[in-house]
């Protein structure tokens, strides 16, 4: 559970606020305001959501469709496998939309002798980033298209739902998606040469947005072992998920 530190109170309706260990920005649970807990500073991005279309009676169903798909799961994992755990979370994101841009130069050897070889990489990104430390989340699998988002809404929050409040910021945010955006092309460079000898990446930061998006966290038991999975309430679609081999 989170170390809870202190009590503040809501700039907005003055409901008590509880501030966890690392928060930095909050949700109200009463009004839905948010806010940074540092009330010195102004929140300025727009607080969205996407909206959970997998209602609690809907999640075993979607999980057993899961379990019998594919040829690498267990043949009886379907009838055999048991949920032990189902919890939907509202978990920050933040989305850092993002133009790039990665030149390189290295050595290619796999034909022939080895050559200089040049090349360049330019992208544009909605860069996912956890707004959590701790927090297990399979960003760089998740996908979401933005055209889904609705402002946030305390009253389309089921009731028993968990809303964390993030841990990071807007500026960390967005180191974090630079660094990500570097690692992938310097993965995508070495798809092309063998070994880099030179690489400089540009990014231009579009915008930032907050989000909370509604994430099922189930644990399911087959044969005395326990495995994790992740469900997109948003799109009713298992982002990742832990099996046993056949």
């Amino acid at each position: 559970m989170p170390e809870i530190l202190k009590e503040v109170s809501c700039p907005h309706c003055g409901a008590p606020l509880k501030l966890d260990k690392g928060d930095v920005v909050f949700t109200c649970g009463y009004c839905g305001f948010t806010g940074l807990f540092d009330l010195s500073k102004a929140f300025t991005y727009q607080h969205s959501m996407f909206l959970n279309q997998a209602p609690i009676d809907k999640v075993d169903q979607l999980v057993r469709d899961w379990f019998g798909e594919g040829f690498l799961k267990p043949h009886d994992l379907k009838k055999k496998g048991k949920i032990v755990e189902k919890k939907l979370v509202y978990v920050p994101l933040w989305i850092v939309s993002l133009d790039s841009t990665t030149t390189y130069e290295g050595f290619f050897e796999r034909l022939g002798p080895t050559v200089v070889k040049k090349g360049q990489i330019k992208r544009s990104y909605d860069w996912v980033v956890i707004a959590r430390k701790a927090t297990p989340f399979p960003e760089r699998e998740y996908h979401l298209s933005l055209d889904a988002k609705t402002p946030f809404d305390l009253t389309k929050l089921e009731k028993y739902s968990i809303v964390l409040n993030s841990e990071i910021d807007d500026e960390e945010a967005a180191d974090r998606a630079i660094e990500g955006v570097k690692s992938l092309h310097q993965y995508l460079a070495l798809r092309d040469v063998d070994k880099i000898m030179s690489s400089n990446t540009e990014v231009k930061i579009l915008e930032k947005n907050y989000f909370h998006a509604p994430i099922w966290f189930i644990t399911y038991e087959y044969k005395g072992n326990v495995y994790k999975m992740y469900l997109d309430g948003a799109r009713c679609e298992v982002i990742v998920g832990e099996f046993p081999e056949a």
